[in-house]
């Protein structure tokens, strides 16, 4: 995996493959981050805090030209996003955002500032700040100044974009999520070069202590990957982990394997919403050649790769045809998996998104097309919010709607019509 490096003196480094993915991502999630929290054309203004904690320096050699860094593509969309909102809006929209850019490297910093000058951008400290120190340190004024411009939300979106595994604190992911209720996380995280350097040593338990893994969960893994599971397990179990240390309700996972190294990165989207998550989903399904899983997209997708062997799941592509399998496999086991939540009682159809979210590559339109094709085939039953069952024609979900076994079902999946 790279590690690039900027000089002011000298010309940027230039991308690589991997890179260029996740500005892809980031680009195209930012994009459709403001147009999804700025639906509403009352609102006259809209707070949002960008922090970039390991910023580098600006921008990239892409061949001939020069491409964006991660800095300037928040600024970039920004301004995008300024003039698209406000094109047909007969009340403006102010955006008001502040970027925090950090980068541990002295050389990274002044290389950015150079670029920003170039490109007309004021670095005042009261809309960019730029640190010249690790990201942790900064972390506690960051989250604090958030807190004062935002004392209710904390909106924010932090970029983590690390290299190896073990540069970010899990716990301090965690307090971003405790301290600032609307904050997301995109974190950058080795998947396989911690895989490939499992061991129950000294040194080894002490260069993952950020991940709060204790050495009973290390040799589980050690356990995990030498056994039946191999790797796929131990990267469920990590995916599990994560959220689980972080308090994420939702993490979205890109899969990426750089042509060098060929070990696999995971491009990872921690949120506490749902909507987040669903908003982030439709960026694989929009950059479709750009990232791969190994699976079917359904249930038991894992969401990360696995060794290429016989047993290998087939790759998932999020293509037409792959949309295609999605949905007749999850046609198969939505009944299952539907008889499972209301076995007890009604679930909404915003509970049942939320549940399922993190199993599978569907986004919710995908989850609810299920859910109005058993509808219709009479394998469940829909109830408005005052409980009575809904016209079969029925053609859209509300979240509020709650889904129920029909009076006539005897077997998981099996109504007395089969």
């Amino acid at each position: 995996m790279a590690d690039f490096k900027w000089h002011p003196d000298e010309p940027p480094p230039s991308i690589e493959e991997h890179s260029k993915a996740k500005l892809t991502v980031l680009r195209a999630y930012l994009r459709a981050y403001f147009d999804r929290l700025n639906v509403n054309p009352s609102r006259d203004e809209f707070k949002l805090d960008l922090i970039d904690g390991f910023s580098g320096g600006g921008v990239f050699r892409d061949e001939n030209d020069i491409m964006s860094g991660t800095p300037l593509i928040m600024l970039e969309e920004t301004e995008g996003a300024r003039d698209r909102l406000n094109r047909k809006r007969a009340k403006p929209l102010r955006l008001d955002c502040k970027y925090y850019f950090i980068d541990v490297e002295a050389a990274h910093t002044n290389h950015l500032r150079k670029v920003l000058d170039e490109r007309g951008y004021r670095v005042d400290g009261e809309k960019i700040v730029i640190r010249n120190s690790r990201f942790e340190d900064a972390a506690d004024d960051i989250i604090a100044e958030v807190r004062r411009r935002q004392p209710r939300a904390g909106r924010s979106i932090f970029l983590l974009d690390q290299t190896g595994f073990s540069l970010v604190e899990l716990t301090l992911v965690a307090r971003i999520f405790r301290e600032l209720s609307a904050a997301e996380v995109i974190l950058t995280f080795a998947a396989d070069a911690l895989i490939n350097h499992l061991a129950a040593t000294p040194a080894f338990i002490t260069a993952v202590a950020p991940l709060q893994l204790t050495s009973a969960q290390i040799h589980g893994l050690i356990a995990d990957k030498e056994g039946g599971g191999g790797r796929a397990l131990v990267q469920r179990t990590l995916r599990d982990h994560i959220r689980t240390v972080t308090g994420a309700a939702y993490d979205t996972p890109f899969f990426i394997r750089p042509r060098i190294s060929h070990r696999a990165l995971w491009f990872l989207h921690l949120s506490t919403h749902p909507i987040a998550r669903d908003v982030m989903i439709q960026r694989h399904w929009d950059i479709s050649n750009t990232f791969e899983h190994y699976g079917h997209g359904d249930f038991r997708m894992l969401g990360w790769d696995s060794l290429k062997n016989s047993e290998t799941p087939p790759l998932f592509n999020f293509r037409e045809l792959d949309e295609q399998r999605m949905q007749k496999q999850l046609l198969n086991d939505m009944p299952q998996k539907l008889f499972s939540l209301t076995s007890e009682e009604p679930i909404s159809v915003d509970a049942m998104r939320r549940e399922l979210a993190n199993q599978t590559a569907a986004r919710f339109s995908d989850l609810d097309k299920v859910v109005l094709e058993l509808f219709q085939e009479k394998e469940i039953d829909i109830l408005r919010p005052d409980g009575k069952v809904r016209s079969r024609t029925l053609k859209r979900l509300s979240p509020l709607d709650r889904i129920a076994l029909p009076a006539t079902l005897m077997l998981p999946g099996f109504s007395r019509r089969r």
